[in-house]
């Protein structure tokens, strides 16, 4: 699924995909805003697929981004967990307490896997552990339809290999801890496809609300953890982590 070429080939390509445009639509309903692209060079593009029929057919994007368009709409129905949030781990208190005390420990908090700057070594730190940094965290008074955003900046897979870590904020224990909790900001993941070379890619978390539910919304630094979940892991390094602030 990861190429355009042999996506139709993957047989959770059309549920996986339907899936994706329903959730698209309640986000542009949560939002209360136009969220449509309206780029012309963008909607004018095109792509070639073949159809059922072996023929060679020519789509504009612009053609296909209305789903009433499509002769389709999705039913309204009621959805109780838009507005749930996951539970910390630990009560964000005693959490903050935890961390505190580690960090006094300098031989534990300042070591090869939790660092003290978001800024890693010069050609980037690999991941083959997990990894923790302090971040500071620029707090201000948000604007209107702001958001605080964690980027893992610098990130470069070498070779092509299937890559996943999932990043944590304030994590205390990293045995004890799964994406059903609140320090989950998200995941990374690279799949292989081939094609030329290696580059840098960054990754960017909302975290407003799960900063909010930690309490650490107003604190000057957070705790970042990247944690490995595939052994290729190994081929990844990462340049940094730092926070910044998004509309």
């Amino acid at each position: 699924m990861g190429k355009f070429y042999s996506a139709a080939k993957d047989r959770i390509f059309y549920a996986h995909h339907a899936n994706i445009d329903r959730l698209w639509e309640v986000w542009r309903e949560a939002h209360k805003q136009q969220l449509d692209i309206k780029d012309p060079d963008w909607l004018d593009s095109f792509f070639y697929f073949y159809d059922e029929n072996l023929r060679l057919v020519r789509v504009k994007v612009g053609d296909v981004v209305d789903t009433i368009k499509l002769g389709y709409s999705y039913e309204q129905v009621h959805r109780p967990w838009l507005n749930m949030r996951p539970k910390p781990s630990y009560p964000p208190k005693l959490a903050r307490q935890t961390l505190k005390t580690k960090e006094k420990n300098k031989l534990e908090m300042l070591s090869r896997t939790h660092v003290s700057s978001s800024e890693l070594d010069t050609h980037g730190r690999a991941l083959d552990a997990s990894l923790t940094v302090k971040v500071r965290n620029h707090w201000r008074k948000k604007e209107k339809e702001e958001e605080k955003v964690i980027v893992v900046h610098g990130i470069e897979v070498k070779g092509d290999a299937y890559v996943k870590f999932d990043v944590y904020v304030n994590l205390i224990d990293q045995f004890k801890i799964s994406p059903k909790f609140r320090e989950f900001a998200g995941t990374f993941a690279h799949i292989p496809g081939g094609g030329p070379g290696k580059k840098k890619i960054d990754l960017k978390l909302g975290v407003s609300e799960l900063l909010e539910d930690l309490e650490a919304d107003q604190d000057e630094s957070i705790w970042v953890t990247l944690l490995p979940t595939t052994p290729s892991c190994s081929n990844v390094t990462v340049g940094g982590v730092r926070m910044e602030y998004i509309k």
